[in-house]
Order: C-alpha cells, then structure tokens, then sequence
C-alpha cells in the first residue's frame, strides 16, 4: 500500500462550477420559470430576434399592401397591431421576473463584495501592524477611522424609519403618541 506525498488533493467543485454566491444562485438553484423566463428575455433582447421581427413586419405590410387578390391585414394593420400588443402582454412580465432576478444578483454581489472588503481590511490592518510594530500610532489612528468609516457604510446600509409628519403626530390620540 503505497502512501500519496506531496499536496491534498483539491475538493471537487460543483458539476456547475460557480464558486461566487450570485453565481450559484443565479445559475445553480434556478426554478423551471426562471429559466424560462431568462430563455426568453435572452431571445427578446438579441439583435437575431430585432432582425428577425423587422423582416417579418416588413413583408406583413408589403404582402397586404400590394396584394392583388386577398387583404388579409388591410392598411391600418389590425391584426399587426393585435399580434404586437399580445407580444407585448407576454415578453413585459417575462422581462420583468429576469431584472427582477439581475437586482438579486447585483444585490448578492454587493453583500459578497463588502464582505470581502472587509477581510481585506483587516488583513492590512493585520499585515501592516506586523511591518511597524504594535506600537506605531498610525495603526491606531488608521484602524479607529476604518471602524468609523465601516459603521458609517453600515448606517448608510440600513434602513431608516420614514419620519411621521409632524400634524400626523399631533393628531394621534394621546395614547397612540405615548406608545
């Protein structure tokens, strides 16, 4: 039985690979609508689709204005117009689901990326203590402001109560405003 030397072996990554969180949810745990609805709003915005759809309408429009025997669509185009509306019907709520979902991973990405700024913050206050010494002011002028700077962002994070208009205040019975 002969014994492996050298380093672990890495652990196997996903069938998918995505490491980032946004990734994985995005990719990794999608439902069968939400994969539907990025099929479709991917064909929606391709310049395939926009060539596509201007031919046809092109050649609509020509058929049913040079046609000799038979309008089907006449010059107003009714049946154009109804056809783009009930497109329209079907690709808005798709649309919408899939920037829906694009504000989720943005929304992931950041929480991730301030997690990682984070860290990296604190391994530089790490590293550059162990390069001056525990005793250089500066780490402790540096480090005091990044705290600041990082309860700041986390205030600037947090939601804030909408403040009660003031006649609103003064409205409410007495027992309403002492609660």
């Amino acid at each position: 039985m002969a014994t492996r030397l050298g380093p672990p072996r890495r652990a196997r990554l996903p069938v998918t690979g995505y490491r980032h969180p946004a990734n994985q949810r995005r990719h990794d745990r999608r439902t069968r609508g939400e994969r539907l609805a990025d099929k479709v709003t991917g064909v929606f915005g391709s310049w395939r689709f926009i060539i596509v759809q201007t031919v046809a309408v092109v050649v609509w429009i020509g058929v049913n204005l040079i046609a000799f025997a038979r309008h089907w669509d006449p010059y107003p185009f009714i049946l154009l117009n109804l056809l783009f509306s009930t497109q329209a019907a079907y690709a808005a709520p798709l649309i919408l689901l899939s920037q829906n979902r694009q504000a989720d991973t943005d929304r992931i990405k950041a929480e991730h990326d301030y997690r990682v700024n984070q860290l990296a913050l604190t391994y530089l206050i790490a590293w550059h203590r162990d390069a001056h010494g525990p005793d250089c002011r500066c780490v402790e002028e540096i480090g005091n402001y990044a705290e600041q700077t990082l309860n700041d962002l986390g205030h600037d994070l947090i939601p804030q109560p909408s403040p009660v208009p003031r006649a609103a205040a003064e409205s409410a019975p007495a027992g309403a405003r002492a609660a």
